[in-house]
């Protein structure tokens, strides 16, 4: 019995060590699955936290309540069969766009956030604090859905806040931009502010002053800042145009988009026209795919300073035939404007009777291989190439070359347009910074870009950026 028990002590031994090395697994997975469950929604990254606000983020920040959206209109109801869209709710997120933080749908328009897909077009724009003068504008006009990507690095982020703030308050326009603008704010994560606000709520109880002491109109905080002051100068940095262009396009939750540059106004009563019109001949849609893409342009003009913008094309021809209007950068570059059947669309007499119909159709080729135009879409043309900035110009041509490459019809509307702010721009022919930095990013496109795009839609000799 002794040689026994002396032979099962080191089997005891061996047992006991086991269980002790099993129970201490089992105690480390314990501790490693509550520490990814902990962690799960963060990255595995580490970052510069210098980078980054010291502010603490509150997890569950405030929602404003959703109120219900109203049934469609017997004209919506006609799309709806029509388009089969799904209307989005415009909530408020924080969101990681490339190098960006976007604060996307951080203040909602009133209407917007009511409508349902088919019942409008949203006017998707770009810009910083200094195009803030041309908001009242283009929402007292447009009267629909507005959705303005705001480009706010550093110390610029507190002089758009004040921005918004006092178009919202202090305008005679400030109903329209209350009722249809959607703000998103973004900047890059190399260029970030100290503090940025955590919903709606916080933006609109900042202080704002519409009045002075002496009873006049308080100035816009965007004119109390030179452009020298500006974080973005400071810092010297290019504005990417097409960053804010693709987030507005992205955060529209209409079927139908107009993406266009802040400073160009619409005529009056464009977005029922256009509706109107789609219900009226349904043909005007390529909805079956076996039809070419097509999109929408207006033709463009621009206006001498101190010159009224035209409601209607009545008043625009008038200020046109009075050398007061022209189309749009005919000084600079004439072909970039210029629509199929232009001639035609101004000597064409306007009548009351007008509706708006297709005036003209072309491809982006041979006399219009250089078009730069604005149009209605269904928001499923290429996105705008963000290595692309507003200093290297091309800014545009190069997603008009996607579109050529893939073949897009350019259906030209009558008798809509746009007109560009008042002022008209010249060449005064000097070696100016932007030019150098356009002959750069020229080489880039040619040598880079267009053969990357040949690859992903397509060769075509007839298109060009």
């Amino acid at each position: 019995m002794a040689k026994c028990g002396n032979r099962m002590w080191p089997i005891l031994l061996l047992l006991t060590v086991a269980l002790v090395l099993v129970w201490r697994n089992l105690q480390q997975a314990k501790h490693l699955s509550q520490a990814q469950i902990s962690s799960r929604g963060r990255s595995h990254l580490t970052f510069d936290e210098s980078l980054y606000t010291t502010e603490e983020y509150p997890e569950d920040y405030q929602q404003v309540e959703q109120p219900p959206i109203p049934p469609l209109t017997p004209r919506g109801q006609l799309l709806q069969q029509l388009l089969k869209c799904r209307t989005r709710n415009l909530t408020f997120e924080r969101l990681q766009h490339g190098e960006y933080w976007l604060l996307l749908n951080l203040i909602v328009g009133r209407k917007s956030r009511l409508i349902r897909c088919t019942d409008s077009i949203t006017y998707t724009t770009n810009g910083d604090y200094t195009f803030f003068d041309n908001l009242e504008v283009v929402a007292e006009r447009w009267r629909a859905p507005i959705s303005f990507a705001i480009h706010a690095p550093g110390y610029d982020l507190n002089t758009t806040l004040d921005s918004i703030q006092y178009v919202k308050n202090c305008l005679p326009g400030s109903e329209y931009i209350n009722d249809f603008v959607t703000f998103h704010l973004y900047f890059s994560n190399l260029h970030m502010p100290v503090n940025v606000p955590h919903n709606e709520a916080e933006v609109l109880q900042r202080p704002f002053v519409c009045e002075l002491k002496n009873g006049t109109q308080a100035p816009p905080p965007w004119t109390l800042r030179p452009r020298e002051a500006m974080y973005k100068v400071a810092a010297n940095l290019t504005y990417p145009i097409n960053v804010g262009r693709n987030i507005a396009r992205k955060a529209a939750n209409t079927y139908f988009i107009f993406a266009c540059d802040i400073e160009l106004y619409p005529s009056v009563g464009f977005v029922d026209q256009f509706l109107d019109m789609v219900v009226a001949n349904q043909s005007i849609l390529a909805l079956d795919p076996q039809q070419p893409a097509r999109v929408y342009p207006l033709p463009v003009f621009e206006l001498q300073a101190g010159v009224p913008v035209p409601n209607d094309k009545t008043q625009l021809l008038a200020l046109y035939r009075e050398g007061l209007a022209q189309t749009f950068h005919k000084k600079m570059c004439a072909s970039c404007h210029k629509v199929p059947g232009q001639e035609e669309w101004l000597n064409r007499a306007p009548s009351v009777t007008d509706e708006l119909h297709v005036w003209s159709e072309a491809l982006r080729e041979k006399e219009f291989r250089y078009w730069e135009p604005f149009y209605v879409s269904d928001n499923k043309e290429p996105m705008f190439d963000e290595r692309v900035t507003w200093e290297g110009q091309s800014n545009k041509r190069i997603q008009n070359y996607a579109m050529c490459l893939l073949g897009y019809e350019y259906h030209v509307l009558h008798p809509a347009f746009l007109v560009h702010s008042p002022g008209i721009k010249k060449n005064n022919g000097t070696q100016s910074t932007r030019q150098i930095y356009a002959r750069d990013m020229t080489r880039f496109i040619k040598t880079k870009i267009e053969p990357e795009y040949r690859v992903l839609y397509g060769r075509r000799k007839s298109c060009t950026t």
